[in-house]
């Protein structure tokens, strides 16, 4: 039972709307990324894209949705997690 919720856990990380430029890349904690962080790849390519350019810019908005990507999976994430008592 624990080996299957650690595999609902890692899956609530894949989403193929992530990374919408390179197809073969789905899970939004690790995948390439262009940016100096080494986490959240999606969303530090985002913000990275985005400094140089006007709050009201689809640059931003890609921050916004790729923020949304991430909440979403970590929301998933979370309540995936039970304590092993209740397995």
């Amino acid at each position: 039972m624990l080996n299957d919720q650690l595999m609902l856990l890692e899956r609530t990380f894949l989403n193929p709307r992530a990374f919408p430029e390179e197809r073969y890349y789905s899970h939004v904690l690790w995948a390439p990324r262009t940016g100096s962080v080494a986490t959240f790849p999606g969303l530090a390519n985002a913000c990275s894209r985005a400094m140089d350019t006007g709050l009201g810019s689809a640059a931003w908005a890609e921050v916004q949705r790729q923020l949304s990507i991430l909440v979403v999976a970590l929301e998933g994430a979370a309540a995936t997690l039970r304590p092993v008592a209740d397995l």
